[in-house]
């Protein structure tokens, strides 16, 4: 037993070498490594990849979209499931979130997602909301997804509070739900709405990174329906039991 102990002992130094070497690698350098990727930029870059901040430049389906504020610190425990994992904060005008990234093997997973922020602000992560001019506010919620680069695995949460667009003068519009199910393959969308005059429900198809479709229904309710009918006119055409059919490819 004590021959044992002595490798062991040894085995255990070179690990903490190691963990130090990779602790005290300065933040930058990941940055150019990112940057040469083309899907990452990240400038005022200070820290180390052990715990560091920078303000990020992601390149999405969209188009890029800037965060003013990056914070990470690497989650040590993860190490010994065999994943690289940060708990991360992220800011821009309007937005914050936080989550934990993991990474292991081929597979990257997004847990505890909370995301908040005026819905004019996140519509610059959906530019073509960004012309209706969206009020109100967004929260977006996810326990656990998975992401392979193939499939998306997992559930998440996005509600649309007190809504409210240029698009029409009466405010607000409902408050709105949208959850999603992704059990591998595309994920299912479900559009509810929670309370207000601008009723609409549907279900979409999500196939990742951008792929989405959806197919519904928006009605007016109450006594603010008339005037709600210019909007409606915008959404889709008028099916014969008065709702307007949504369909978007």
């Amino acid at each position: 037993m004590r021959r044992l102990r002595i490798p062991a002992l040894v085995a255990l130094g070179i690990v903490a070498y190691i963990v130090f070497l990779v602790a005290a690698i300065p933040a930058g350098f990941v940055a150019e490594k990112l940057r040469s990727a083309g899907m990452v930029e990240l400038d005022d870059v200070s820290g180390t990849i052990w715990n560091g901040a920078a303000r990020a430049s992601v390149r999405l389906p969209t188009g890029m979209v800037t965060l003013d504020s990056v914070r990470w610190r690497l989650l040590p425990s993860r190490l010994i499931a065999g994943r690289v994992a940060y708990a991360v904060k992220a800011g821009a005008k309007g937005v914050d979130a936080t989550m934990n990234v993991e990474r292991a093997l081929s597979v990257i997973e997004v847990r505890d997602l909370d995301a908040r922020g005026d819905a004019q602000a996140l519509a610059a992560f959906a530019p073509l909301l960004a012309g209706a001019r969206p009020e109100g506010r967004v929260t977006i919620t996810a326990p656990a997804l998975a992401w392979d680069w193939k499939e998306l695995r997992g559930e998440a949460r996005a509600e649309w509070r007190a809504a409210a667009s240029a698009l029409s003068e009466v405010r607000p519009l409902g408050s709105y739900r949208a959850e999603v199910h992704a059990t591998g393959g595309p994920a299912k969308v479900v559009v509810t709405t929670l309370e207000g005059p601008l009723r609409v429900s549907g279900q979409g198809v999500l196939t990742p990174p951008s792929r989405f479709t959806f197919s519904g229904e928006a009605r007016a309710e109450g006594p603010g329906a008339a005037a709600l009918e210019p909007l409606l006119n915008l959404m889709g055409p008028r099916r014969a039991d008065g709702a307007r059919a949504l369909e978007w490819r």
